[in-house]
């Protein structure tokens, strides 16, 4: 007797995934497209809300930091950059100054289970190599990783799968005493950048902005006046509604400054970490730490815990006025201008009697001797 397997259309074979066995069924239409792949059109794979990869999550949350490692050219001191990272679970880390100069504009490196994309640094007239910034990315932040473009050698942007989708901006402003063209520069490739970005992205720039800024400008800073940088620096921030994370949390002054020199031991807050204001509520804190000193860096890292939060701020109740009956009723605007008067009125009745009170207390009459 033969023993006959007859194959059902509607379900796949043994091995064969239902995508696959869906294009040989019957009655069921194909979503295949001439790109070989199974989404609905117009719609962008990485765009799926439930993706495993995503970094930017309701309920977990993630780490990310800037570093100015001044140097990572030592093979040592790139290791020990990504043993710290690796440590204190920093998926996104932000590099300046690690002054590897190569061909290709970027280069894509393994570094102790981690990833690291570096833009090329450049050399100064004595032909040593300075500059240079690059992201740090643990093996999930890699997973997650879309694109990365360098805009300047000063500015690296990076894009991550999430909804929203993250945008990381790695910035190194030029010095305070750099000639005023480069700063202008610098500014100015920042802005188009940040202006490229997608309004509903969550948008952080990691950078040392060489920047002080004072009281006036951010609400709890390490220094009580803004210098020139800084000016530009909170320029940037009023444009493009940005807030210095690192500067929104009360944390004493030995939790906020973020370098310290090495001759005179003076200590300032130069690295900042800009988030848009209308995802404040999803950082839960930041602040710098000393883990990074093993580097023999003179910067701390500056780091800040992020959880995606769709809260919105409540909205507050207004009172809403018809200007237009009120232009166009002159008995509207007969009261006002009586209500008006009589406020006034009340007010110099006031004045007047605080006015005469005050007066005889000053001047009380004084008995002549005889």
């Amino acid at each position: 007797m033969d023993h006959t397997i007859i194959t059902d259309p509607i379900l796949p074979a043994a091995g064969v995934r239902r995508n696959l066995a869906a294009d040989n069924s019957t009655g069921r239409p194909s979503r295949h497209h001439e790109d070989g792949s199974l989404n609905l059109p117009g719609r962008d794979p990485l765009e799926n809300s439930a993706n495993s990869n995503a970094l930017l999550r309701c309920k977990k949350p993630f780490v990310m930091a800037t570093f100015n490692v001044n140097t990572a050219r030592q093979e040592a001191r790139a290791k020990e950059m990504a043993h710290c990272a690796a440590t204190y679970g920093i998926e996104i880390l932000g590099v300046q100054e690690h002054r590897q100069v190569h061909s290709d504009i970027i280069e894509y490196n393994r570094l102790e289970g981690h990833y690291f994309i570096t833009s090329s640094a450049w050399r100064n007239e004595a032909q040593a190599s300075v500059g240079g910034v690059g992201l740090l990315l643990s093996p999930r932040a890699r997973k997650s990783l879309r694109r990365a473009v360098s805009i300047s050698r000063r500015i690296l942007t990076a894009e991550f799968d999430s909804n929203p989708v993250t945008t990381i901006i790695v910035a190194y402003s030029p010095t305070n005493v750099s000639d005023i063209t480069d700063i202008e520069g610098f500014y100015a490739d920042l802005r188009a950048t940040i202006m490229d970005v997608p309004a509903h992205n969550f948008l952080a720039v990691l950078g040392d902005f060489n920047a002080r800024l004072g009281p006036e400008d951010a609400p709890f800073t390490y220094h009580s006046d803004t210098n020139r940088n800084g000016k530009f620096l909170a320029e940037l921030m009023t444009e493009h509604q940005l807030l210095a994370a690192n500067t929104q949390f009360r944390k004493k002054l030995g939790k906020r400054w973020t370098f310290q020199d090495r001759g005179t031991k003076m200590k300032r807050q130069l690295d900042y970490i800009l988030v848009r204001r209308k995802w404040r509520n999803s950082v839960l804190n930041a602040e710098p730490y000393n883990t990074f000193h093993t580097t023999g860096s003179d910067h701390r890292v500056v780091s800040i815990k992020v959880r995606l939060s769709l809260r919105v701020p409540k909205p507050r109740q207004r009172t809403m006025y018809d200007w237009k009956a009120f232009a166009s009723s002159l008995d509207l605007q007969a009261k006002y201008t009586v209500e008006i008067r009589n406020r006034f009125e009340i007010l110099q009745d006031e004045d007047s009697s605080v006015m005469q009170t005050s007066k005889q207390r000053c001047c009380t009459p004084q008995r002549k001797c005889e």
